[in-house]
């Protein structure tokens, strides 16, 4: 089953369903689709429901400048020291 095939309603519905013991988790087929409605309320939670590339785009070069920012500052904290205890 592709990854888009499932909305929030959808999901919130399934995972209602599963947690109330409706739902025959013992079928495989079932079960796939319990865990991709729980993946889809992990990823609307994390991240909004609305799924605009250009949104996604902005926040992956949002943590890509903070990691860079870290690391920036890692570098600059041990530098010195690396420098002080290779002479």
């Amino acid at each position: 089953m592709p990854k888009d095939d499932l909305t929030v309603e959808e999901a919130t519905a399934i995972s209602e369903h599963a947690a109330s013991g409706s739902l025959p988790l013992d079928d495989p087929e079932v079960r796939k689709v319990v865990e991709q409605a729980n993946r889809v309320l992990v990823r609307a939670q994390m991240w909004g429901e609305e799924r605009s590339p250009k949104l996604r785009r902005r926040r992956r070069l949002i943590a890509v400048g903070a990691l860079v920012m870290v690391l920036v500052w890692v570098i600059g904290l041990l530098g010195p020291l690396l420098t002080f205890h290779l002479r």
